[in-house]
């Protein structure tokens, strides 16, 4: 089968989206034998050829960029042409960010058109002009979502904020890893955590002001010390490395960048649970989360959004209340306080229901048979 995969971005962008897309088409490729041809966005305004995993990548040009979103009048003709050239068998394109799906939506003319819905929300926390902007592009959106053969949710959560209508026609396709990097591991006891995910302003819904927080009241209320490794890199970071310093936490916290492979799993191994505490329901589902899973790394994470859906607590991970640091940092010093047994049972638990249910080989195997129906 040949298929045509449009995206907003992808590699070597770094991001929740950008990942699904690429190990998806590696899966897909490798496992299932598909030809692969991605059509993305670059900043640029020329349209640009090149080969990554061995797959042709045409890189559309961008006139403006608004927000997070790359924008060209013209993509509805160009994706067409590339459509007449490559003869697909099937196009998937990935949303929310909008314009590309929406283009080739317009473009695909009769070739089957699947749709992956990545987000629950486009909303942005104190953001109101961004805001109304994403209210806006939901009414037109829809129509995309309409045009659609078929529609993949990354997540049952996600699945759950289409109407009636579309969730007649929606599979879950959810986010995983690779059965291949799924690891059991000691658990330390030292009171050592992460935080991964980018420190840029249109990411702060993910809560980092939160955990930092959370982490000075965790010092304050209990006396006791920690490490908090921050992963990650963007135009928030000094507004970050400045409530550090604020709260006198500077020598608790390290910020190591961005960092990707074996590296990042060192820092992983290195700590007793991961913290995700996003304010919004914008995590369709969270990829930071499933690495950890994978690798036998305790989470605890706020009971929102998809997370609520996905995580059992005390079972497979521990969910909190959202928006209070105080609850996270007693919930911090629970776990911290349970044995490395009844840790390492709940994140085993994690781990099998990550090979059950989260893998890479599992979901090319479910869009191969569903891109089967459509022919």
């Amino acid at each position: 089968m040949k298929a045509i995969v449009v995206t907003p971005y992808y590699a070597p962008t770094i991001g929740g989206l950008e990942n699904y897309a690429r190990q998806l088409n590696n899966a897909l490729a490798k496992q299932e034998g598909w030809e692969i041809v991605i059509v993305t966005s670059h900043k640029g305004w020329r349209q640009v050829r090149e080969r990554i995993d061995g797959m042709r990548i045409y890189r559309l040009g961008t006139w403006l960029k608004l927000s997070n979103t790359p924008l060209n009048p013209f993509w509805p003709l160009y994706i067409r042409r590339i459509i007449k050239r490559e003869k697909p068998d099937i196009i998937l394109a990935h949303t929310p960010v909008p314009s590309l799906a929406d283009a080739t939506a317009l473009a695909k003319g009769k070739v089957p058109f699947v749709v992956f819905s990545h987000a629950a929300t486009l909303l942005k926390q104190g953001s109101p002009i961004f805001n109304m902007a994403a209210r806006i592009y939901n009414l037109f959106g829809v129509r995309t979502f309409r045009r659609a053969d078929r529609i993949f949710a990354v997540s049952d959560f996600v699945k759950q904020q289409l109407t009636p209508e579309l969730q007649r026609k929606t599979v879950v396709v959810p986010n995983a890893v690779w059965e291949s990097d799924i690891v059991t591991r000691a658990q330390p006891s030292e009171a050592k955590f992460i935080f991964i995910g980018s420190l840029a302003r249109s990411h702060a819904w993910k809560g980092l002001q939160q955990v930092i927080e959370a982490l000075a009241l965790y010092r304050e209320q209990y006396g006791e010390a920690f490490e908090l490794t921050v992963v990650g890199d963007g135009n928030m970071r000094s507004n970050y490395e400045r409530q550090v310093r604020r709260l006198g936490i500077e020598r608790q916290v390290r910020f190591v960048g961005s960092q990707i492979g074996d590296v990042k799993l060192g820092y992983l191994h290195e700590v007793l649970a991961m913290i995700m505490y996003p304010v919004t329901e914008n995590d369709a589902f969270p990829t930071v989360m499933l690495e950890a899973w994978a690798q036998s790394v305790p989470v605890v994470s706020a009971r929102i959004g998809s997370i609520a859906t996905l995580m059992r607590d005390g079972e497979d991970g521990y969910l909190c209340v959202p928006k209070q640091p105080r609850a996270l940092a007693d919930r911090l010093h629970q776990v911290v306080q349970l044995p490395s047994t009844s840790r390492a049972k709940v994140a085993q638990a994690a781990a099998a229901r990550t090979k059950d249910h989260y893998t890479w080989e599992q979901q090319a195997r479910l869009v191969n048979r569903e891109a089967g129906k459509l022919l």
